[in-house]
């Protein structure tokens, strides 16, 4: 079984939620929409009925295109990303933080 992200786990598995998640993973990159059906397992049909949302709210925005296949990237300058991006920042740093203090312990109490 696969594993669930925190964000996916916090905020709700539902399949807009899998593609922020996917797309603030890879917030660098741009990604065609077979990519992130993929990565965020979701169906490409189920991306198609949510692109137009993303795009008019300026979540996602067109990229590079190459021949008939257009790219997207998450618009990293959109408040709202802005803080949904802070919000996975802090929730990953505090998961890490809690897994590095419990190896700790386990080590102190082996030796």
């Amino acid at each position: 079984m696969e594993e669930t992200t925190l964000f996916v786990k916090f905020l709700g598995d539902s399949p807009k939620i899998r593609v922020l998640d996917m797309l603030i993973t890879g917030r660098e990159l741009e990604y065609s929409i077979s990519d992130i059906a993929e990565q965020a397992k979701i169906g490409r049909a189920t991306f198609y009925r949510m692109i137009d949302e993303l795009l008019k709210n300026k979540i996602i925005l067109p990229a590079k295109k190459f021949g008939n296949m257009q790219l997207y990237r998450l618009n990293l300058d959109n408040e709202f990303i802005k803080a949904l991006i802070k919000l996975y920042d802090n929730m990953t740093s505090l998961a890490s933080d809690k897994e590095i203090k419990k190896q700790k312990l386990e080590k102190s109490l082996v030796h």
